[in-house]
């Protein structure tokens, strides 16, 4: 059946073709003008390029630790001038890397309803710290508003707040040095003793011989848990700066895998003084040559 003119379907025009994108048409006006070359072979690395290599390999590796080694050297051998064999460190974080923590004493000294005890940065009268810190104490008794703390070398005298109002030494002691302290039983007269004991019952202006046996002579004895408690803050263990640093210039401060880095950076210093020593060789050889 032959359709007619007005029923005929009018022809659909094709539909252009894409163009080609930019960087596509580029890289073909690249390859028509610009060919690409062949690309030659690598070369074979010999023994000196690859020594090369890993000779810049092991310097970039170790730079930073020998930086660190020698920095550290350089502080230690100036230890003493820059105070780091006297100076302290506490930092909670470094103490943790050494596995120390908090000890406060476990003993002191109790007198009439006070205590007394010595911890590593303060000695606490009743729980507070005073303000003079007193090494080692021998013992300690009250006599009235005043305390008595007796060391090797002297017999320091407070307050009730704990606060130094005198100390007594040789030759206002009878004794040279104190090996303890004490009550006289019954009285409220002061005693020390070296080899001869002596009672003083004007808080140590006057002295005058007595029997030891008369005498109730301070001891130290346990601490409660609350006490120990309150000694806690002031136990912190530290270190000296000058060990700090030789713990770390060894790599002894993080354990054995410390100091196993260290042993590797030691043989890659090894390793940089044999691979130049030998490059140089090689190089001068060369030179010869030519």
């Amino acid at each position: 059946m032959q359709l007619q003119p007005e029923e005929r379907v009018p022809a659909v025009a094709p539909m252009p073709a894409p163009r080609p994108r930019l960087a596509t048409r580029l890289r073909h006006w690249r390859d028509a003008v610009l060919p690409r070359r062949a690309s030659a072979p690598a070369p074979k690395k010999n023994f000196t390029a690859t020594l090369r290599e890993w000779h810049k390999r092991a310097g970039l590796a170790a730079c930073l630790f020998l930086g660190w080694l020698a920095c550290s050297g350089v502080l230690l051998t100036r230890s003493q001038s820059l105070g780091f064999d006297v100076e302290r460190v506490d930092w909670p974080w470094l103490m943790s890397l050494y596995g120390l923590k908090p000890e406060p004493p476990r003993s002191g000294f109790a007198d009439h309803g006070h205590w007394l005890a010595a911890a590593k940065t303060a000695t606490l009268l009743d729980g507070k710290p005073i303000a003079q810190k007193i090494e080692s104490p021998l013992g300690f008794v009250s006599i009235g508003d005043a305390r008595y703390v007796a060391t090797q070398e002297s017999v320091v005298v407070l307050d009730a707040s704990g606060k130094t109002t005198d100390e007594l030494r040789s030759p206002f002691l009878p004794v040279s040095t104190v090996r303890r302290i004490g009550v006289v039983a019954g009285t409220n007269a002061l005693a020390v003793q070296d080899l001869d004991a002596y009672r003083s019952d004007d808080g140590g202006n006057n002295w005058s011989t007595v029997a030891p046996n008369a005498v109730q002579w301070s001891a130290a004895s346990p601490l409660s848990d609350p006490q120990r408690a309150a000694l806690t803050p002031y136990s912190r263990p530290s270190v000296l700066v000058e060990q700090l640093l030789i713990d770390l210039h060894s790599g002894r401060l993080f354990g054995p895998v410390g100091a196993w880095v260290i042993t590797i950076v030691g043989f890659g210093a090894l390793w940089l003084a044999i691979s130049g020593s030998w490059m140089w060789w090689r190089i001068q050889k060369a030179r010869r040559k030519r």
